[in-house]
């Protein structure tokens, strides 16, 4: 066999070959890429520095104390003395009455449910029920507003909407309507005794350790219908130390001893104006309001169970009795009652939000 002389030359052809080979394959990925890059339309996507995802700002505060979504428990005061001053209801012989207190308190229930809960807009609805037995020392001594009344019983229900419009600014509204009366079974309900209180709050949030807002309230805490301006003040100065306002309705200084238990001191207003029926056919309409200076422990149990424990003192703000639920300035009550002030407890099992 003749052997081949220019081995280097073979090689070389064979290079050249498989270059013009490839050629057209090349050629052809080369248009196919071309027209696909033609047809791509790149004015469908925009500046990716100009997608940007709006945040909103956030209901809570650094350390604040958790939202109760259900809490049952018991309110009581310590046995004290009163004395009612009236016409109605008395014996014409008699103008004044006194007697004394041995039970004033009974069963409270909350329930607050998120019902809407995104990123620009929240919505809770809750219930209420409120308890309050009386018993009397001696009742036949008094037939008097307190020798009628067995109980104070108040249901109601409530919206709150938190409406966060940037990292900033939101706006809190809230609106309650709650059945007051001595009612002791549904059949007794009566919407003589109905009343509607609301709040709006328009507000600021500078970070997540303050938050502050300015509003309007139409409220009963009181015992009377009142329509005033309103303060919200949430402020976290460090770890252990923080406020909890909503001005004048409620205020406390709180110190956390950890995220899972602290202590508040200081005040709340409670009232409402409550439907009595017509003892001798004249409605009777009673006006309760309470100042309740008070301490506040509150401990979780286990996962999202907590404990809260309050005492204090019941300070009587109003407690007297007219024909109408919103009598007029010059308008004299129908029972003009003095109550003493006893020290009271509230013991309460909650379960929270996360």
């Amino acid at each position: 066999m003749k052997k081949n002389k220019n081995p280097k030359i073979t090689v070389k052809k064979a290079i050249i070959w498989g270059i013009l080979t490839l050629l057209p394959w090349l050629s052809y990925g080369q248009t196919d890429t071309t027209k696909a890059a033609e047809e791509f339309n790149f004015e469908e996507f925009g500046d990716a520095d100009n997608k940007v995802i709006k945040t909103y700002c956030t209901q809570k505060v650094n350390y604040l104390s958790p939202t109760k979504l259900i809490s049952v428990g018991y309110e009581g005061q310590l046995p004290f003395h009163f004395t009612s001053v009236g016409t109605h209801g008395l014996p014409q012989a008699i103008s004044t009455a006194e007697t004394h207190v041995n039970t004033f308190g009974g069963f409270r229930l909350g329930v607050n449910t998120p019902v809407v809960s995104r990123s620009n807009f929240i919505l809770n609805l809750g219930l209420t029920y409120w308890n309050t037995r009386v018993a009397l020392g001696n009742p036949e001594r008094s037939a008097n507003l307190f020798g009628n009344l067995k109980a104070l019983n108040s249901a109601g229900i409530n919206a709150t909407v938190f409406k966060p419009f940037n990292n900033k600014n939101f706006l809190i509204v809230q609106a309650n309507a709650d059945l007051n009366g001595n009612y002791r079974s549904f059949d007794a309900l009566d919407t003589k005794g109905l009343t509607f209180s609301g709040i709006a709050i328009y507000g600021w949030k500078k970070d997540d350790n303050l938050m502050w807002g300015l509003g309007v309230s139409r409220t009963y805490r009181a015992g009377q219908v009142l329509h005033i301006p309103v303060i919200l003040y949430n402020r976290t100065f460090n770890q252990k130390w923080g406020v909890e306002a909503v001005l004048p309705a409620k205020a406390h200084v709180r110190r956390n001893f950890s995220p899972s238990s602290y202590l508040m001191a200081g005040y709340e207003i409670e009232g409402n104006a409550y439907y009595l029926g017509n003892p001798s056919n004249t409605p009777l309409h009673l006006r309760r309001g309470e100042l309740k200076p008070r301490i506040i422990f509150e401990q979780k149990i286990t996962g999202f169970i907590w404990l809260s424990a309050q005492a204090g003192l019941r300070y009587n703000w109003r407690f007297n009795a007219f024909n109408s639920q919103n009598p007029t300035k010059d308008q004299k009550p129908l029972f003009e009652n003095t109550l003493g002030n006893p020290l009271y407890f509230n013991v309460s099992i909650n379960l929270v939000s996360p």
